[in-house]
């Protein structure tokens, strides 16, 4: 799924997998937007406390790819992060995707 900050003049955007149901992942994003320093390793919530203080959190979701194999799963994540670049991920996800992987 792709996380599209909509409070932002320019697409500020955030890559990410959920085995669990889309809406409980997307719950979550917004509850850390909304107090992000209870959830200090989201990086939408980081990103709503940096750039959107005290404004209430607006953002769209995209569904990229669906696949019900974790590993699988992951592998897409990586792909979408390295050819697509979005704003909020960093290195983290694909480094654990690695892990993920070769330990799979």
């Amino acid at each position: 799924y792709q996380n599209t900050c909509e409070a932002c003049d320019a697409p500020v955007r955030y890559q990410g997998e959920a085995e669990r149901p889309l809406h409980s992942r997307i719950g979550e994003y917004l509850r850390a937007m909304r107090n992000h320093r209870a959830h200090e390793n989201n990086a939408m919530g980081q990103h709503q406390a940096a750039a959107h203080p005290g404004v209430a959190p607006r953002i769209s979701v995209l569904i990229l790819d669906c696949k019900p194999n974790t590993v699988k799963r992951k592998l897409s994540e990586a792909l979408f992060i390295h050819k697509k670049h979005p704003e909020l991920n960093d290195k983290s996800e694909l480094e654990a995707v690695v892990k993920y992987t070769v330990n799979a």
